[in-house]
Order: structure tokens, then sequence, then C-alpha cells
């Protein structure tokens, strides 16, 4: 399978739960942003009677790239936390934003691989009161499907190699 129909394969796979956009001009071979949301709440009688309430987040962002490099991992990295932090807004009721980095590549460096397996980014609004984001990531080699995550996209990682 080549990277395009992965590529394509994933979003496809992505359209039954999540909002896909299509960036125009996108930097770093940023194919789409799939995005999440989901409200949960618990009421006694009324809807006004809320015992509890709960916001969560996920946006995805994939890319297509030809070789992962620790550099390229590096830039793509720092353009999904940014980006990313925009679209985070703590409040009461946010549980959790994840920040997702899917890299679909033809190959990969062993140093990208390495910097990529120990990636992490946590963080807490008001002392997790107000919620918290965590960054995942995971890269597929195209051709042969080999995967490689972080601790925090395991389980995403393996819904990718049932693709």
């Amino acid at each position: 399978m080549t990277r395009d129909e992965t590529v394509k394969r994933l979003i496809e796979s992505y359209e039954g739960y999540f909002d896909i956009h299509y960036i125009p001009g996108a930097p770093l071979g940023l194919a789409a942003r799939c995005d999440f949301h989901i409200h949960n709440s618990k009421y006694v009688l009324v809807k006004k009677a809320r015992l509890w309430e709960a916001d969560c987040h996920e946006y995805v962002y994939i890319f297509s790239l030809e070789n992962l490099t620790e550099e390229v991992f590096r830039r793509c990295k720092a353009y999904v936390l940014e980006e990313g932090e925009k679209l985070i807004k703590p409040k009461p009721g946010h549980m959790y934003t994840y920040l997702t980095a899917v890299f679909i590549c033809d190959d990969f460096t062993k140093e990208a691989v390495k910097l990529l397996k120990k990636s992490k980014h946590y963080k807490s609004y008001r002392l997790s009161l107000w919620g918290w984001s965590e960054f995942r990531t995971f890269a597929v080699r195209a051709a042969d499907k080999v995967t490689f995550c972080n601790k925090a996209a395991k389980d995403s990682a393996k819904l990718v190699k049932k693709l």
C-alpha cells in the first residue's frame, strides 16, 4: 500500500466520528486535521439540575512525509502544540484535550523514532480542575506498516495497525 492510499484510508476511518478539515497550503506535509468533540452530562429530573458535565476533545494532525527525520519531527510537534493550544478552551466542565500527531511516511530515521517514542507533553489547567491536555504521536511506514508510538498513543496505534 502506498503512502497516499494509507493516508486516504486513515482519513476515511476517521470520517465517521471526526470532523475532517483539509487545510489549503498546509505546512510540513500536513494532509488533514480531524476534530472530535463530545459533551456528557448527568442530571436529576430536569436538565438544569446537573450533577456533572464533561467536555472531551481530540485534534488529530495527519502528516504525509517521504522521510521522517529528527528535525522534521521537532518542527511538526511544535506546530501541533502551537496550533492545538489555540483550540483548547479550558473551563469548568472541560475534561481533556488530546493533541495527536500522525506521521504516514515512506521511511524514518532511527533518531526520529527514538525521539518520537520519548516524546511527551502534558499540561493541566487549574490543577486539573479545568481538565488537561496531552500530546500523543505515532508514525507508520506505509510500505510494511511498521508502527512506532509514544506511551500516550498506544491505544491509537493499535487501531491504526488494524486498518
